[in-house]
């Protein structure tokens, strides 16, 4: 007959990662990095915690010399990857870097101006008509030096960006002009 095993005394932690594991399963891997990254925010964590079962790692099949270091990215390697098209894009993702990589949550409207030359990037001439337009798109919210990048700011920096326009010189073709020829107009070539 097998030994019957007491159960252990209810932990915390435990029955709430049951239950977030529990919500999380049937979403899909992209949907799942959403609400962890959503609620990290709202919860002010700043760095991803690192879970220990207390096993060592060979006995998880982990090889200790075999585990790749994560490279911190650059904020210039940053913007060609997210791709802002406007300023206020622009220092919506200096907020969305400030806090992801920086692990700086608040900020003042002066703090994200030094951003631009950390990002090889020309400052805009109405840096405030820019900083105001990413408040007004409900990216960030301003309050003096506690300012923040709301869930909807991490969203759309996370998206790449998808609505602001996309402006492009690329396959413009400006019209023909028209020439008088005897009374008539012909195309010029």
């Amino acid at each position: 007959m097998p030994k019957k095993v007491d159960a252990p005394a209810k932990d915390p932690t435990f029955d709430a990662l049951k239950t977030v594991h529990e919500a999380l399963r049937p979403l899909n891997a992209e949907q799942r990095e959403k609400v962890l990254t959503s609620v990290s925010t709202l919860l002010e964590i700043t760095s991803k915690p690192s879970i220990s079962l207390g096993i060592p790692d060979r006995q998880q099949g982990v090889q200790p010399s075999r585990v790749a270091v994560a490279r911190p990215m650059g904020l210039s390697e940053l913007m060609k990857e997210r791709r802002p098209a406007t300023n206020a894009g622009k220092i919506t993702l200096f907020a969305y870097y400030r806090e992801k990589h920086e692990g700086q949550s608040r900020f003042s409207r002066e703090d994200l101006e030094a951003y631009f030359g950390k990002a090889h990037v020309t400052p805009p001439t109405l840096y405030n008509r820019d900083f105001v337009n990413a408040v007004r798109k409900g990216w960030l919210h301003e309050d003096g030096a506690d300012s923040y990048i709301t869930s909807k700011g991490i969203e759309e920096v996370e998206s790449g960006f998808p609505d602001e326009r996309k402006w492009s010189t690329k396959g413009s073709k400006k019209p023909k002009k028209s020439i008088r020829v005897r009374g008539r107009r012909k195309k010029k070539a």
